[in-house]
């Protein structure tokens, strides 16, 4: 079985390179985008399993027309889910409008604050996106003996 692959879609390097370890480290193949064009051509050429978008992200030039700035990512999460239904998806952005994240989520793609949220919980979401099973953030869990 081959490695999942994980498309990072982040302007920010220093952001980009801990999340890009983590996850080269856990087995997973990783590919990045700086902008929403160049995401899109990755996503026609490769088998992604997972895509993160950053929101305020360039639309890249073949888009620069016809997208902004500022809701460059959100196109991205829509056009994700209806053109590449198989693919999962986490939003991870400083973009704060609750407008924005709402029409995230109803696209039923999980947001997380970047900065607030720390790698672990992160790591967890991609994880329980990629495979179905759920992640704890916790600590010292329970034990059940």
């Amino acid at each position: 079985m081959s490695a999942k692959t994980v498309l990072l879609v982040d302007d920010e390097q220093a952001f980009l390179e801990p999340l890009e370890d983590a996850l080269s480290h856990e087995g997973y193949r990783v590919l990045k985008a700086r902008d929403v064009s160049t995401a899109l051509q990755i996503l026609q050429q490769e088998q992604v399993d997972l895509v993160s978008i950053d929101i305020m992200i360039s639309p890249g030039a073949q888009l620069e027309d016809t997208v902004s700035s500022q809701v460059a990512g959100v196109y991205l999460c829509e056009r994700v889910t209806k053109d590449h239904p198989n693919v999962n998806a986490v939003c991870l952005s400083v973009a704060n409008d609750a407008d924005t994240i709402r029409r995230i989520k109803r696209l039923g793609i999980p947001f997380l604050p970047k900065g607030e949220t720390p790698l672990r919980t992160v790591l967890n979401m991609m994880r329980a996106r990629l495979t179905g099973i759920a992640y704890s953030t916790e600590h010292n869990p329970k034990r059940w003996d």
